[in-house]
């Protein structure tokens, strides 16, 4: 299925709660994705990403490896110890998944470097869909007095099949709503940047 067009904007505290107010009681979803590489990071070097998508008890092991415009992806289901198993030792036994990765991974082990929760409210919206999200970062390779680092942010973001009529609805939303309008990168490369300033 082709994904519509995204815009986006961070949100403040008090914005997020006045949003999550006015549009209580529509559906909401909780869903954390457990992201591993190198610690040389050799896999984002290859446009590589491993992560593990929680969500309703359900474990995915998702590798998606770009290629020029092409993306390939493997996705296997997993059990929970399974997951505390390549979050304690750093090795993936899984046959399919070390066929791709042997070669770049070759001695290395693998770090769960980012764990990334994202509560998120949506409901139809003018002609698309649009999505509240309150996300937690949590960093569980980088230790503050013996507590891992784990930050919070904010975001609106608006889903419609046209660009043109999205962009025009977007900018009614951030009237609509009185949303100071705040850049905001995809939430892996936020968390991506933050990992690399906290480093």
């Amino acid at each position: 299925m082709q994904k519509g067009k995204e815009f986006r904007s961070l949100l403040t505290k008090d914005e997020y709660n006045r949003l999550i107010h006015q549009f209580q009681g529509n559906k909401t979803d909780l869903q954390t994705n457990h992201y591993f590489d190198t610690p040389r990071f050799s896999l984002k070097a290859q446009d590589i990403s491993l992560r593990v998508k929680e969500r309703d008890d359900r474990f995915e092991i998702a590798l998606k490896h770009k290629k020029g415009y092409s993306v390939n992806e493997i996705s296997i289901p997993i059990t929970q110890s399974e997951l505390i198993e390549l979050q304690t030792t750093g090795l993936l036994k899984l046959e399919d998944l070390q066929a791709e990765l042997s070669h770049i991974i070759k001695d290395q082990k693998l770090i769960n470097f980012l764990s990334l929760s994202t509560n998120r409210l949506f409901l139809n919206y003018y002609s698309g869909i649009l999505f509240i999200d309150e996300s937690t970062y949590q960093f569980p390779t980088i230790m503050n007095d013996n507590k891992i680092v784990q930050l919070m942010d904010h975001e609106m973001e608006y889903e419609a099949k046209d660009y043109e009529l999205g962009k025009k609805e977007f900018i009614q939303l951030i009237s609509d709503f009185d949303i100071q309008y705040k850049k905001s990168d995809k939430k892996i490369k936020r968390a991506f940047n933050t990992y690399k300033r906290l480093h």
